[in-house]
Formats: C-alpha cells, sequence, structure tokens
C-alpha cells in the first residue's frame, strides 16, 4: 500500500510538472505590421508629418530581453524647399526602418516595454533623395488578445541628423509619434 501510495504521488508530481511547464512555454520569434504617426518638432523640418506602415520582426532572448527589426515604408508631407531650393512640397513616398532592442517588464499577458532603437528615414524627394540616421527611444505595451495573438500601442522619440542641408552642415531633426500594431508569436 505504501508503494502504491508512493508510486502514485510521484506520477501526479511529474505529470503536474510537465502540465506546468507547457503552459509557461514562451514563443521567441514574432512577426506583425504596425501603422502610425510622426511629427518633427523645431523650427527646422524637412517634413511637417510622416504616416509609416511597418513590418514588425522579434526574436525573444533571454531575461525580458527582445531584438527587433522594423522596416518602414510610408507617406510624409514635405514642405516647398524644405531640404533644398527647387524641392517640390506636397506627399512624398520613403522609406527606413529601426533595430533595436526591448526589455519587456512583464512576461504574461500584458507586457509593458521600453527600448532602444537605430533609424534611418529615406525621403524621395525631387530632385534629390534625402536620408536621415538616428537613434531613438520606445515605451509601449502588447496585450494578448489570444494565446499568441497580440495587439499593442506604443510611443516613439528618434533623434536624427540631417548632413549639409538646410544651409548647415548637421542639423538634429526630433521626431515624435506613436502607433498600434499586431503581432503574431510562433
Amino acid at each position: 500500500m505504501r508503494k502504491t501510495l508512493t508510486l502514485s504521488m510521484l506520477l501526479l508530481v511529474l505529470c503536474g510538472g510537465t502540465q506546468a511547464f507547457a503552459s509557461a512555454s514562451f514563443a521567441n520569434r514574432s512577426l506583425g505590421l504596425s501603422v502610425s504617426g510622426i511629427g518633427l518638432v523645431g523650427d527646422i523640418k524637412p517634413v511637417d508629418w510622416i504616416l509609416p506602415i511597418a513590418l514588425e520582426g522579434g526574436l525573444y532572448l533571454e531575461n525580458g530581453f527582445e531584438v527587433f527589426l522594423r522596416p518602414q515604408f510610408f507617406l510624409a508631407r514635405v514642405p516647398i524647399n524644405a531640404t533644398g531650393p527647387g524641392t517640390a512640397g506636397g506627399i512624398v513616398i520613403g522609406g527606413g526602418g529601426q533595430l533595436g532592442v526591448r526589455y519587456l517588464f512583464l512576461e504574461e499577458s500584458i507586457r509593458p516595454y521600453v527600448g532602444l532603437h537605430l533609424a534611418a528615414l529615406v525621403f524621395n524627394t525631387q530632385p534629390s533623395v534625402s536620408a536621415y540616421p538616428g537613434v531613438g527611444t520606445q515605451v509601449g505595451c502588447d496585450f494578448f488578445v489570444g494565446e499568441s495573438v497580440s495587439l499593442g500601442l506604443r510611443a516613439v522619440v528618434d533623434m536624427s541628423l540631417a548632413f549639409n542641408t538646410f544651409g548647415r552642415d548637421v542639423v538634429t531633426l526630433f521626431g515624435i509619434g506613436g502607433g498600434g500594431y499586431v503581432t503574431t508569436y510562433f
């Protein structure tokens, strides 16, 4: 009787441990789509606003850290002569992206985070193409609506540099924005 009770307890612990481990598994890759808006602040700015649509990919490392890549395609409103004489104003197409790392404060169904990233913006402003490298920070939160799907909101602040434009060697540009996204984890 004592052997049967001991064996039953051992099986219960092993089966219970397996069940607990399976429910705590964490998918470490993600793909998503985001839509956001960014406004540039300051006296000198090459665009008034940017509306990016981005693909998102992430890889969870460990201890709450995740690395991400976010290639963007966007529409932007460029004022006339914004990046030099003869620059056509209006809506232009651009591209760019972000490569960075974010830290998740919680790894539950609600996941607040902060992040740092390298950023780049490229505008097709006629008669030339303008590129702006930079760095940025973000704060946001993922809300899981299913086992492997989350909706999220984020705010972003970027600092970019404009070289040899606006009659100066270097101009610092600040962009502030935010947006929403949907992500699936696998």
